[in-house]
C-alpha cells in the first residue's frame, strides 16, 4: 500500500486499529491486477509446497496499516499485503508473509490483520526497507517460490532494495515505478540523492545536451538494465500504466521475473498489448 500524506490516517471503526486514507486512483487496478496474478500462479505454488516440499512467500515492505479508505467516500480497502493473504487462501496459500513498515504502529496493525485474515506464518520488521528486505531474505525459503510487491511512496525505493531480495533466485517482483514523481521532479532528484538511490550510476546515460523527456527515457531504459544485466531478470515488456484523474499516468506497474512461465502468466492477466515502458 503506497503511503498517504502525512496524518491521513484514522480510526478504524470495525476494529479500533488505524487505517489509512487516500486516494482512489489506482487503487483498484493494481489490487486487481496482484489478486489476478496470485491466483494464475497458484499451481505453481502448490508444486513447490507439494512436489518440492519448499515453501512460497508473499513480500511487503511498504505494508501500511494493512487497511485504507479511500477518501470522501465510505469504500475501505484491504491492503496488499492482506488482500494478498485473502486470494491466496482461495486458491494456493502462501506459507511465509514478510512485511515490512518504517512505522511501527501502521506494523503492528497490519501483522493483526494479517493473523485475522489467516495468513499463517508472518514475519514483521520495523525500519526502512534497505533494512528489512535484509531481514526478508533471512526468513523466506532460499530455493522456494517467493513474490514481492514494491509498493513506495512517491520514487523512493533504493535499488538496492530490489538487488537484496533479487538474491532469492525465486523471487518475483511487482514494482509500482512513480511515472508522476519522476516526471514533475527529475532534475530535483539529479541533486538531492533520490536518483543515486533509485538508480545507481544513472549519469553514465544522461548527458547535458539531452531534452528533459530525453533524460527520463535514458535513466528508465538503465534502470532496467540494471535489473536485466546486474540481477539476470526479465523484465516484461507489458507494463499495466495507471492513470489519475486527470488522464495522466501516474505510476507504473514493472514485472520483473527470472522464469518464462511466470512473466508469461503476467502478461496474461495484466491485459494489455505488450509495450515498451518509456517515458
Amino acid at each position: 500500500m503506497a503511503k498517504p500524506k502525512k496524518d491521513q490516517y484514522e480510526a478504524d471503526p470495525a476494529d479500533g486499529m488505524v487505517r489509512a486514507l487516500i486516494g482512489a486512483w489506482g487503487v483498484e487496478d493494481k489490487h486487481e491486477r496482484l489478486q489476478k496474478y496470485i491466483f494464475a500462479s497458484h499451481a505453481t505454488r502448490r508444486k513447490f509446497l507439494v512436489e518440492y516440499k519448499k515453501d512460497t512467500g508473499f513480500v511487503d515492505l511498504y505494508c501500511g496499516p494493512g487497511r485504507a479508505r479511500i477518501r470522501d467516500t465510505n469504500v475501505v480497502v484491504d491492503g496488499s499485503a492482506v488482500m494478498a493473504a485473502k486470494r491466496s487462501a482461495a486458491c494456493t496459500p502462501f506459507q511465509r508473509y514478510v512485511i515490512g513498515d518504517i512505522d511501527p504502529k501502521l506494523l503492528a496493525a497490519c501483522e493483526k490483520r494479517l493473523s485475522e485474515a489467516g495468513a499463517g506464518c508472518v514475519y514483521a520488521f520495523n525500519g526502512p526497507a534497505e533494512k528489512t528486505a535484509e531481514q526478508a531474505i533471512a526468513v523466506l525459503h532460499k530455493t522456494g517460490l517467493n513474490l514481492s510487491f514494491l509498493d513506495p511512496f512517491n520514487a523512493n525505493l533504493p535499488f538496492s532494495v530490489i538487488e537484496t531480495l533479487g538474491e532469492l533466485n525465486k523471487m518475483d517482483q511487482l514494482i509500482h515505478f512513480s511515472v508522476m514523481d519522476y516526471r514533475r521532479n527529475l532534475p530535483v532528484m539529479m541533486q538531492d540523492g533520490r536518483l543515486d538511490s533509485l538508480a545507481p550510476g544513472w549519469q553514465k546515460v544522461v548527458k547535458l545536451t539531452m531534452g528533459i523527456n530525453e533524460q527520463r527515457h535514458a535513466i528508465f531504459s538503465y534502470w532496467r538494465g540494471l535489473l536485466e544485466s546486474k540481477l539476470k531478470y526479465q523484465v516484461s515488456d507489458t507494463i499495466v500504466r495507471v492513470r489519475g484523474p486527470n488522464g495522466a499516468e501516474i505510476y507504473w506497474l514493472v514485472f520483473a521475473s527470472r522464469n518464462k512461465l511466470a512473466d508469461r502468466l503476467w502478461r496474461e492477466i495484466a491485459n494489455l498489448s505488450p509495450q515498451r515502458g518509456l517515458l
